[in-house]
């Protein structure tokens, strides 16, 4: 069974190592794997503190009464809730949690009023991610952020988008 709490003070140090982990899976998709240091973990615990001023929710996963990840919400304002990071410890990926989670959060969302929409911000080369969310109905293109590299441009894959070649 999968359950969301609420993020306390007790789990900052494994919630630090899970965004430092999360940030450097984001680095492995562009094949620039870093070991992570103190400034890797410097790094996250200031996430974290961003993540918990107001406007923002950090609810931990739960499976089977350990933690093994992260879901992060933000309202950003209007009728529209992001469901802003999720994140699985990987030894316990594919068995259902992520889906279970964003289903939990969903419903967390719709408790506050006025929101009546739910946004995900995805890397392009996070095809796991990509697919898992378009499965649980997250089909609507909404903001699309095109990016400049200002130095080297690692990113060897294209796409076309509304007649438009990108790189990712």
């Amino acid at each position: 069974m999968i359950k969301l709490i609420l993020y306390t003070p007790e789990f900052k140090d494994g919630t630090v190592k899970r965004i430092a982990d999360f940030y450097n899976y984001h680095s492995c998709l562009l094949n620039e794997k870093v070991e992570l240091s103190e400034s890797s973990y410097a790094e996250a615990e200031e996430t974290l503190e961003n993540w918990l001023k107001s406007s923002h929710e950090l609810y931990l996963i739960k499976y089977k009464q350990l933690v093994v990840g992260f879901l992060h919400i933000g309202y950003r304002g209007g009728n529209v809730a992001w469901i802003e990071d999720v994140y699985v410890d990987q030894n316990y990926r594919n068995k259902g949690i992520a889906t279970q989670s964003i289903h939990i959060a969903e419903e967390i969302i719709k408790s506050h009023a006025g929101y009546t929409s739910i946004c995900f911000d995805v890397v392009p080369r996070n095809n796991k991610a990509l697919r898992l969310y378009h499965k649980l109905g997250y089909d609507n293109l909404s903001i699309i952020t095109v990016r400049k590299e200002l130095y080297e441009n690692n990113r060897d894959k294209i796409e076309k988008l509304m007649g438009l070649e990108f790189k990712y």
